[in-house]
């Protein structure tokens, strides 16, 4: 239990659930203005609140949260700004079993504007760990100060187990006061290094079996509107069941792919099968589950789509207002037509 100015604070249970209990709080003014970080997101200054509930339980307050605390990390608990409790929940002798299964792009090379990258888990991760142990850095291994997205809100999709990792936008976009003053979060020619440090918590509060780290080249800035008429298709005979092949002019947004590509065939009907995205991300293809159908096919691709500095199809994320081939082309999508043999 820890007191001070007048609130004691202490692990406990509401409701069969693991619970922080706070004494000596008086007064919804206050309440509305309770706050419980991991220690290590204050001590970084990116602290996002932890998601959660407060509940009367008598006298006291419980803060029970949206998922469960994380064995072994510490939590900071402030009322009304100020911090009055830092606790740390005790560690688990459980065996770590989460590992990181990738992390995107796979390209060696990416452009100095590169905008996003993924890290994918093998398991429902924690919120609140990522700026914490995800971090970009140079080749002696220190730290690019400021390179990442400074946020209250993690990217995760659904199941927790994608997060996605934005390198500030503000660095990124030429004519902003960030860019101006610190310029891009890459530089061309000097590599680096995503680095997912093995302190990473799991959804049970356990950590990654392993970190995990990626090397990339850097090169000049991409500029261009995505284009799939400067796409090769390599259309797979009538009848059979081989895959469409699709190459890219470029690497493209890994995160995007699978949902932005589809193929209709005759009668506009989609055509059924399993979608892969190939080596780093310069390829894609589609293996009917049925032969492919004689007559017109077309790959639909939805406009949204993005390369891996956020130009889609109708914009470019950073446009040169002087330059009228930058200017948007709506939000239209494209369909590329083809005939199997």
């Amino acid at each position: 239990m820890v007191d001070r100015s007048g609130v004691a604070v202490s692990w406990s249970r509401h409701g069969g659930a693991d619970c922080l209990r706070l004494a000596g709080l008086a007064g919804p003014e206050l309440e509305a203005r309770v706050r419980i970080r991991p220690a290590t997101a204050v001590a970084l200054g990116t602290a996002p609140p932890t998601a959660g509930r407060l509940l009367r339980d008598g006298p006291d307050l419980c803060f029970l949260p949206r998922f469960p605390f994380l064995d072994g990390t510490a939590y900071v608990v402030t009322v009304d700004g100020a911090a009055v409790a830092e606790l740390t929940r005790a560690g688990s002798d459980a065996a770590a079993t989460t590992e990181v299964l990738a992390i995107h792009p796979s390209a060696a090379t990416v452009p100095r504007n590169l905008l996003r990258a993924y890290v994918w888990f093998s398991a429902p991760m924690s919120e609140g760990q990522a700026a914490g142990h995800v971090r970009l850095v140079d080749d002696a291994g220190d730290v690019l100060a400021g390179a990442l997205l400074a946020t209250d809100q993690e990217l995760w999709d659904a199941a927790r187990r994608r997060l996605t990792v934005l390198l500030d936008p503000a660095r990124i976009k030429r004519g902003l006061a960030p860019h101006r003053e610190a310029g891009y979060p890459l530089r061309s020619g000097a590599p680096f290094r995503l680095v997912v440090d093995g302190g990473f918590r799991d959804a049970r509060g356990r950590r990654l079996r392993a970190g995990a780290e990626r090397h990339y080249q850097v090169a000049d800035d991409e500029r261009r509107h995505v284009d799939p008429q400067a796409w090769t298709l390599r259309v797979p005979p009538a009848g059979t069941t081989a895959p469409l092949r699709v190459g890219f002019d470029r690497p493209l947004d890994h995160g995007l792919i699978a949902r932005c590509l589809r193929v209709v065939g005759p009668e506009d009907r989609p055509v059924d099968g399993v979608a892969d995205v190939g080596a780093e991300e310069r390829s894609w293809r589609l293996t009917p589950r049925h032969g492919w159908a004689p007559g017109p096919h077309r790959l639909v691709v939805d406009p949204v789509l993005e390369d891996l500095a956020g130009n889609s199809l109708g914009r470019l994320f950073d446009r040169d207002l002087a330059r009228p081939t930058d200017d948007p082309r709506g939000a239209r999508g494209v369909t590329v037509p083809f005939r199997p043999a």
